[in-house]
């Protein structure tokens, strides 16, 4: 019985690649998780949420599952019991309810509710215990963010003669020479004054006496030392001024946390949805929050290329059509990112099953006979997984490549010829290679 326990478990878990934004694999049919299906914010355009209030049974664990969002999208899970005194443990779970991947707890909270900062490109697990001796009501906010698709970065920059094949270079040249040779000259200005300020010290000292001629050879050491600017020195200040700023606003923001947690649970709830309103307010934030699993990127690509453009993403008088041409570019780069992200995620899964079956299934015969032919049909499930890849990332491609074309006409048309053969291809040719399987 435990080997087939044992079996059916190993098979159903390397299947998973098919049902991976399920929520976690179980075989105990008496886990019932309660299911959070995010919906759309009525305030904030983009965002996704969820509320309610539930009860946990003494001696009991709620199992709970979020879905509706998206990989670009960052959520926070608040959980927090109505009766401030009563203790509760969340953990977030990963692809099995027995995969735990964080536990937190009320009592150590600083606030005295748990928050999760996740992003995932699955439905996030999670489940909710207390060590109380009595039924305990308590409510969960999930927030999703609007998606923030902006770590990838902008390519763009400014076309200039420089960057176009010029002569200019040659005038950036000369500008540099003589930048160097007014460096050059001041260094012999502040030569010639040290100088002459030891001079003078020295006549100074024969007519004061020589115990005072090294003390004034300091002093004069010391006055010909050059000073901070005005302008380093307003900026120090304005530095003190921005981290006094910002040490104000966190002091405001913690003691805003802590009257909402004493205050009544409606306005707890309101204060939680403000959090998370917009993308802008959330990226101060973002290195907090974690992946559920390592596969998801926040960085621009390495190697990525620069390609010059008669408008950067600076600039707030560009044309219509650039302003379309580049929402549609970068859609299709954020659609094959996230094409990549979900495959690379399942196949580290499936890699990792597989190595588990093939280790294992020598523990028993007829398990590994059994394991050797379904080992076979996942093989070839794989094999069709990877065939859709290529299938769409083809078909994500010629749409990109259409992107292209479309700011290579609008280039044209304010006088920037030949756009796409001298800089667009080569962009093509990088996302061509950069989401290869």
């Amino acid at each position: 019985m435990k080997t087939n326990i044992f079996y059916t478990t190993l098979v159903l878990l390397l299947l998973g690649i098919n049902f991976l934004s399920a929520q976690p694999f179980t075989l105990d049919k008496n886990i019932k998780p309660i299911r959070l299906g995010l919906t759309e914010h009525p305030k904030y355009e983009g965002a996704k949420y969820i509320e309610g209030s539930l009860t946990l049974k003494k001696d009991s664990t709620n199992y709970h599952y979020v879905e509706g969002h998206d990989i670009y999208q960052y959520v926070d899970i608040f959980i927090y019991a109505n009766d401030a005194k009563a203790r509760l443990q969340a953990d977030v779970v990963y692809n099995s309810w027995n995969n735990i991947e964080e536990t937190q707890k009320t009592s150590t909270s600083e606030n005295g509710f748990i928050n999760f900062k996740l992003r995932s490109y699955q439905d996030i697990g999670f489940t909710v215990k207390s060590e109380e001796t009595h039924d305990v009501p308590y409510s969960i906010v999930v927030n999703a963010s609007p998606e923030v698709m902006h770590h990838l970065g902008s390519p763009f920059v400014k076309a200039t003669e420089t960057t176009l094949g010029s002569d200019s270079a040659v005038v950036n040249s000369e500008a540099k020479t003589d930048t160097v040779q007014e460096a050059n000259n001041n260094l012999w200005i502040y030569i010639v004054i040290g100088v002459l300020l030891l001079v003078v010290g020295l006549l100074a000292g024969k007519l004061m006496g020589r115990k005072n001629t090294m003390l004034l050879i300091v002093l004069l050491t010391i006055h010909g030392v050059p000073t901070l600017s005005y302008g380093q020195t307003v900026g120090i200040e304005r530095a003190r001024e921005s981290n006094l700023e910002t040490e104000i606003f966190h002091r405001r923001e913690r003691n805003s946390v802590n009257a909402t947690i004493n205050g009544q649970i409606d306005a707890r709830i309101n204060t939680i949805n403000k959090a998370f309103a917009t993308a802008d307010a959330l990226e101060e934030y973002i290195r907090q929050y974690r992946n559920v699993g390592s596969c998801l990127g926040s960085a621009p690509p390495p190697g990525q290329p620069r390609i010059p453009s008669f408008c950067n993403d600076e600039d707030s008088d560009c044309a219509d059509c650039f302003r379309s041409a580049r929402a549609e570019f970068n859609r299709c780069r954020y659609n094959l990112e996230r094409l990549q992200t979900i495959y690379n995620c399942s196949k580290a899964f499936t890699d990792a099953a597989v190595a588990l079956g093939d280790n294992t299934s020598g523990y028993h015969g007829v398990v590994g006979i059994v394991w050797q032919s379904q080992r076979r049909g996942i093989m070839r499930s794989i094999d069709e997984v990877d065939k859709a890849y290529d299938s769409k990332r083809i078909e994500m491609l010629e749409s990109f490549h259409n992107s292209l074309m479309a700011l290579d006409a609008c280039e044209r048309a304010h006088g920037l010829e030949d756009w796409y053969d001298r800089f667009g291809v080569m962009f093509y040719n990088f996302v061509e290679m950069r989401y290869h399987r």
